[in-house]
């Protein structure tokens, strides 16, 4: 969904954009090298493609809790309110247990009632989402001998949900990054080319392009 959300900015800005800067898997990153060979000019095809990669090395254990839960609450609530300005989608429907995560927007809690084995489905809002992320990110505690600590910098791997809390901690920047962009009406052609950039949660894949 924030994918969705990524490229509807962007292309309103007649920015050309399949997806935001988040990979799925290691193997987006042909299709994102497919790409940058066709947004080249036949004249620069003879010179190589240059790449850089960048990693955050210390990403889950440096995270400001604070920080986490302010911009995910951001996140959470412009999702929810592009889904209801567009359309008219107020809840999300997820399954409570599920091994491959599904998830449908609803425009009213009654909606529910359509649906086969409604006991293994829940109905959340905006508010639902942030409250379950305050209670987890308010009870991470870890224990060293006979003492128990309460973490207050960084998120624990073994969460099952870290990486993609971690994921969208860094997406909320680079959205915030694109949309500063956008306001201040810098090149498209800039804009463009950073389109191609990709992201697999921490780890970065810049094209370099020594022209700009």
């Amino acid at each position: 969904m924030v994918n969705d959300l990524w490229v509807s900015k962007l292309k309103k800005a007649n920015v050309p954009c399949v997806s935001s800067w988040i990979l799925n898997d290691s193997t987006g990153v042909v299709e994102v090298i497919k790409q940058l060979n066709l947004s080249r000019l036949e004249v620069d095809k003879a010179s190589p493609l240059l790449l850089q990669s960048f990693d955050f090395s210390t990403l889950y254990a440096k995270i400001d809790l604070i920080d986490l839960k302010a911009h995910l609450k951001v996140l959470i609530n412009r999702v929810f309110h592009w889904m209801l300005k567009l359309h008219h989608f107020k809840f999300l429907l997820v399954q409570r247990i599920a091994m491959n995560f599904r998830f449908l927007w609803l425009k009213n809690k009654e909606e529910i009632n359509l649906f086969e084995n409604i006991h293994s489905f829940e109905v959340v809002e905006a508010s639902d989402l942030i409250s379950w992320l305050d209670f987890l990110l308010d009870n991470l505690f870890l224990r060293f001998g006979h003492c128990g600590y309460r973490q207050c910098i960084g998120i624990p791997m073994g969460t099952n949900c870290v990486v993609y809390l971690a994921n969208f901690y860094l997406f909320s920047y680079d959205f915030d990054f694109i949309m500063c962009l956008l306001k201040n009406n810098r090149c498209p052609v800039v804009l463009h080319r950073l389109s191609l950039v990709c992201r697999f949660v921490d780890d970065l894949l810049v094209p370099d392009f020594p022209d700009l």
